[in-house]
């Protein structure tokens, strides 16, 4: 396995996992949802961690990496939903609920259970940009960062400046920079 590979995918563990899950919480807290117990946090951000340090040794598109982010958002919705939701079967707790309500309720509880999933999604698909640019700049960094006993060419040709890894890298940002305004602004 060559450096560059292990600085990859160290990169994509120590960026993916924690920002996905700390801003995944907090999206899931911020919408109505309780959190699940920290142990159950923590074992999350470890195997989130694993999964982007797999997906980091493959030379994927960047839209991709939006993508993933993406569907780990929705995972982690599903994860604390199960282990820290309203009739949770793990972790019972009070918390919010995707469903409709058993009691008839006024028309302004029904907008205000409207605004929650609103906010919910939106949070979420925040935390997932931020994370895919979060990753995008840690692999970036990964790409052009040398290790130090490499010397002369031999570092240069393992920072990625030769082969053009930074230009590429911001290309790739600014592709998905397109995508993501086309995304806000479409019809």
């Amino acid at each position: 396995m060559s450096s560059q590979l292990r600085r990859r995918s160290g990169a994509a563990a120590l960026a993916a996992g924690p920002t996905a899950v700390v801003l995944g919480l907090a999206a899931h807290i911020a919408s109505g949802g309780a959190a699940p117990p920290a142990a159950v946090v923590l074992a999350v951000v470890v195997l989130v961690s694993l999964a982007a340090a797999a997906a980091a040794r493959l030379r994927l598109p960047s839209w991709s990496l939006g993508v993933g982010s993406a569907v780990v958002q929705q995972l982690l919705h599903l994860v604390f939903t199960a282990l820290a939701g309203a009739n949770a079967p793990l972790f019972p707790s009070s918390g919010h609920h995707h469903g409709a309500s058993p009691v008839p309720s006024s028309g302004a509880t029904q907008a205000a259970d409207q605004m929650d999933i609103h906010l919910l999604v939106v949070a979420h698909v925040a935390a997932a940009l931020i994370t895919a640019l979060v990753v995008m700049w840690a692999l970036a960094l990964a790409d052009r960062t040398a290790p130090a006993r490499a010397s002369g060419r031999a570092k240069r040709a393992a920072s990625g400046l030769e082969q053009g890894a930074l230009p590429h890298a911001r290309r790739e940002a600014r592709r998905l920079g397109v995508f993501v305004r086309r995304l806000v602004h479409a019809p």
